[in-house]
């Protein structure tokens, strides 16, 4: 009875383990528990409404050995392996699946670059950004990014035309 007492008490301490670690994950920033969006993005004449936001660090996009932050604001929920894939956000957008702007800020919170991912995009999907446009930064520390951002006017590309009015706060996945 003794032996069936341990593999019992090691059972459950395996399983309060497991559990857990799974009750750390939902906390994580790739859930959507602390995240908001808000606002819209524009293509062609076409208008989606944003309601998820997602950001991590990156490698820094001037200086490697520095950290970015790489924020997501979409119209749907990203699954892991678009969160950590560009080439799977790319394959989303041009099936219509994901409507996206996502958005590199660095440390100092400024945005350095900016990408698209729409289906409404014809051609090369717009990169880069204009110093004309609208960021302000509300919220930027190591946990948190809560930014609104928005386009000064419809910006043109390979006869595309395209703006973006969003509000967003996300916890920083590492």
């Amino acid at each position: 009875m003794l032996g069936l007492t341990r593999r019992t008490a090691i059972g459950l301490a395996v399983l309060g383990l497991v559990t857990n670690a799974l009750v750390t994950m939902d906390g994580r920033a790739d859930t959507q528990a602390d995240s908001k969006a808000e606002g819209t993005l524009t293509v062609n004449g076409k208008t989606v409404k944003v309601g998820f936001a997602y950001a991590r660090m990156v490698p820094g996009f001037s200086d490697p050995d520095t950290k970015d932050n790489k924020v997501i604001v979409s119209d749907a929920p990203l699954p892991r392996e678009a969160l950590a894939d560009e080439f799977v956000r790319i394959g989303m957008a041009k099936e219509g699946k994901l409507h996206a702007f996502e958005i590199t800020i660095n440390a100092a919170g400024t945005p350095v670059s900016t990408a698209w991912r729409h289906d409404g995009l014809k051609g090369p999907m717009p990169r880069g950004l204009s110093s004309e446009d609208v960021f302000t930064k509300k919220v930027l520390d190591p946990k948190l990014v809560e930014v609104s951002y928005k386009s000064a006017a419809p910006a043109e590309f390979f006869d595309n035309t395209y703006s973006f009015d969003v509000a967003f706060r996300a916890p920083i996945a590492p």
